[in-house]
């Protein structure tokens, strides 16, 4: 039997919202990760339904599989959901990618799809290849090998100018003309430098769910964007830079998008707490007997009150970020959390009986030392003092678009160091999870490369490790650039010390 008869279908007819249409110009959706990761973008949800609005365009989504390897044995093409037929047969073959470590997996889902991966190799016979989502906005230059079309920025304001694009075009150097110039439209084959942003005007918002699935990672949950961007000033942050400016919606606008047969509703936005409806949006949703979800909450403010609703609405474990493992980092971060608002928040979360506290940080940060991880230790045990603590530690990793840009990355024997000493005087008091440093390094890598970056993932995308990783960048010729840069404490983020030649040279964000 097909895989999609025994993989896909089974999925689809779970969902609640799928759209199903036939027009003369198909667009193939893809996200290049398991269904399940893909189902929880709001971002694939939303041009999923944009596309399928237009004019004469029918979308239907794709995924990669779970078992790659498995699925190739079967000498299938990548199927879509909603029929079966091939992903790789259409006009438009769109991807959204989230995550920088899926880098690989664009151009395997391109391979599973019958097109060939390098865009150099491709002509008007195949689909136009484009690529969005997050990662093209903080660094599109590692797709440029593969992609006919990068798009950067809100999709709400680029999927019209390309549908109609696609709708009067013979040929993509047609396309191509109809689509040069515009906001977010960066064409590889003609540009070398990406253009301004595509920004959403305020109307085109809310972003919410089309489809609803128990098979997303956020299980038979409608999703609804409460803000867009971020009003705080946090340095190592893209939210500010990348989905800016803040544009807030309305509490009332936000329940009318609302389906009363939604049970499970989650509010996305980078800083809830700081979102002036939450607390209205959310009761009145628990009053419903809709179960909630946040994305973002901050320990600064944070009360009583939110946490009530948030309890109402079925959270059981609280959820803040300390992003900087002592109180001085977070400063020089602009963070504007402080170890007294930790406390705080975990005194809130055992007096409402929550089970425990989630507490997400970064290390490896510039003038981070060692007594800054004393910090961390011990504010983590005075926090297990008062509930059961949960520490999500992530290696920092500079991005472009940042005032971070060139500051070093840590080196993965400091911070496997520094995990192995966390974990070491914590194992007793918290509950530990890390990211591995290694591939929090691959992260870096592609986060600031450039085509040639793009290149070594194409060496190795059937047989992906960091040991094919460093083989592949030595063939390509990558050196890194910012290893001798040095952050001080005394310097705000973005003024590095280059080198060892003690200059302080300020970066421009």
């Amino acid at each position: 039997m097909s895989y999609w008869r025994t993989q896909i279908k089974p999925l689809l007819d779970a969902e609640t919202g799928t759209m199903f249409k036939q027009a003369p110009i198909r667009v193939s959706l893809v996200f290049p990760n398991r269904y399940s990761v893909g189902m929880a973008s709001l971002g694939f949800q939303v041009i999923y339904r944009m596309f399928n609005n237009e004019e004469g365009v029918a979308c239907e989504r794709a995924f990669l599989p779970d078992d790659v390897e498995q699925f190739e044995k079967q000498n299938q093409s990548l199927p879509t959901v909603e029929s079966g037929k091939d992903a790789g047969d259409c006009e438009l073959f769109a991807m959204s990618v989230s995550f920088e470590l899926d880098l690989t997996n664009i151009i395997r889902t391109l391979d599973l799809a019958g097109l060939r991966p390098l865009r150099s190799e491709r002509n008007d016979t195949d689909a136009i290849v484009m690529i969005g989502g997050p990662l093209t906005s903080s660094n599109p230059y590692p797709l440029t090998p593969f992609a006919d079309l990068i798009v950067i920025g809100d999709g709400e304001q680029i999927v019209p100018m390309v549908s109609e694009a696609l709708r009067a075009s013979d040929t993509r150097e047609d396309f191509y003309d109809l689509v040069d110039g515009m906001p977010g439209i960066f064409l590889p084959a003609r540009h070398s430098v990406e253009p301004n942003w595509a920004t959403a005007p305020k109307e085109l918002l809310p972003a919410y769910s089309q489809i609803v699935t128990p098979h997303s990672e956020l299980s038979n949950m409608f999703l609804i964007e409460a803000q867009r961007g971020c009003p705080r000033p946090c340095t190592f942050c893209l939210a500010r830079t990348m989905y800016g400016p803040n544009r807030n919606n309305g509490g009332d606008e936000l329940l009318e998008h609302i389906p009363d047969w939604a049970q499970k509703v989650g509010l996305v936005g980078a800083a809830l707490s700081d979102f002036p409806h939450t607390k209205y949006v959310g009761r009145t949703l628990t009053q419903r007997g809709v179960k909630l979800g946040v994305s973002s909450i901050r320990a600064d403010t944070v009360d009583e009150e939110l946490a009530e609703i948030l309890k109402a609405g079925g959270l059981r474990t609280f959820t803040v970020a300390s992003d900087a493992p002592s109180e001085r980092l977070r400063r020089w971060l602009k963070k504007g959390i402080t170890t007294e608002d930790l406390l705080k928040t975990a005194q809130i979360s055992r007096d409402l009986k929550f089970s425990g506290l989630k507490v997400y940080m970064m290390i490896g940060l510039g003038p981070e030392t060692d007594e800054d991880i004393s910090e961390l230790i011990s504010f983590t045990k005075e926090l297990a003092a008062i509930n059961r603590i949960a520490l999500g530690i992530s290696p920092f990793v500079p991005k472009r678009h940042t005032p971070h840009f060139q500051d070093s990355f840590a080196g993965v024997k400091l911070i496997e160091g520094r995990l192995k000493r966390i974990q070491k005087e914590l194992r007793t008091t918290a509950e530990l999870r890390n990211v591995s440093a290694k591939w929090a390094w691959v992260e870096s890598v592609i986060a600031r490369g450039g085509p040639e970056i793009g290149m070594a993932a194409y060496q190795i995308y059937r047989n992906e490790s960091i040991g094919a990783w460093k083989k592949a960048l030595e063939e390509v010729g990558w050196s890194d650039e910012f290893e001798a840069n040095e952050s001080r404490i005394e310097l705000p983020a973005g003024q590095i010390v280059r080198g060892a030649s003690g200059q302080h040279e300020g970066l421009a964000v």
